[in-house]
């Protein structure tokens, strides 16, 4: 698809989610502010969009052609107008979404770029327990390669000692309560502050709300770049006023890059030998 300046829906930045990622968790002090996306990290920040309902959420470019979000956000199913409560469609491989990319400066809700994405791995997700919130990732295919035009976002080394990040924290991302706002909403100097009770899952007490669930998560690295080390996962106990403070009761829990590390590893490789096959014809 040619890239163009897309309008996109209220609906479709907002993200009408499930009903266990209602609301939102915000802990003594709402951090975050508007920046503009044409500057790494956030111009490779973008939004998942289901043309047939509206709904959606925040996806992030992992590589010239592909993007990594949440299962529960490329799945979205249509929502129960009596209960507020969003269907998940089964996993399928070669499921097709829209990836929006490039938002308008000037402008809430327009994107300069938009391409059909296709699932090529996904998790075995369930919000039944944690085993299944461990499985709520999703990698997808673009049509257009649009990481070419605005980069992709690297990931951090994997440590085995390491459960959970150590460092400064920032999510980028495009919440339902800023969908009048333009650019991406930003926040920075949040932290991890628990794991598990499976291997993948950490709280954080970064500010999480509808629209933002995979969207990326990163840490300041020693040589002060931002990476990769998890995706924006759900809310637990979601409430509509801030919080005094941070607790289990109320916790916005991240996706550790460990959990869909070798999938997307998988994914590059067989893109990578693609690319070559089509160059060597």
């Amino acid at each position: 698809m040619r890239a163009r300046a897309k309008p996109l829906a209220t609906a479709g930045v907002a993200l009408g989610l499930v009903a266990y990622v209602a609301q939102a968790n915000i802990f003594v002090l709402d951090r975050r502010e508007q920046r503009e996306a044409s500057a790494p990290p956030f111009r490779s920040v973008g939004v998942i969009h289901h043309p047939s309902h509206g709904g959606g959420g925040t996806a992030f470019l992992v590589g010239r052609c592909h993007v990594l979000t949440a299962y529960h956000v490329a799945f979205m199913g249509n929502t129960d107008a009596a209960t507020g409560k969003v269907d998940m469609l089964p996993g399928r491989v070669g499921h097709a979404v829209e990836f929006l990319a490039g938002p308008v400066a000037t402008e809430a809700g327009r994107f300069a770029s938009a391409t059909r994405a296709r699932v090529v791995k996904y998790g075995q997700f369930s919000d039944a327990d944690y085993k299944g919130m461990a499985g709520d990732w999703a990698i997808l295919r673009l049509d257009e390669c649009l990481g070419r035009k605005y980069g992709f976002l690297a990931f951090a080394r994997p440590t085995s000692d390491m459960p959970m990040p150590t460092g400064e924290l920032m999510t980028a991302g495009f919440p339902r309560s800023r969908a009048h706002k333009a650019g991406i909403t930003v926040e920075t100097g949040c932290k991890a502050r628990d794991h598990g009770p499976v291997a993948g899952l950490v709280g954080v007490d970064c500010a999480f709300e509808n629209g933002m669930s995979g969207g990326p998560v990163l840490q300041r690295q020693g040589d002060g770049h931002w990476r990769v080390v998890g995706l924006i996962q759900q809310s637990l106990g979601a409430v509509e006023t801030v919080l005094p403070a941070y607790s289990m009761e109320h916790r916005n829990q991240m996706l550790h890059v460990s959990a869909f590390r070798k999938a997307l590893e998988q994914a590059l490789r067989a893109e990578a030998k693609r690319a070559l096959s089509e160059r060597s014809r």
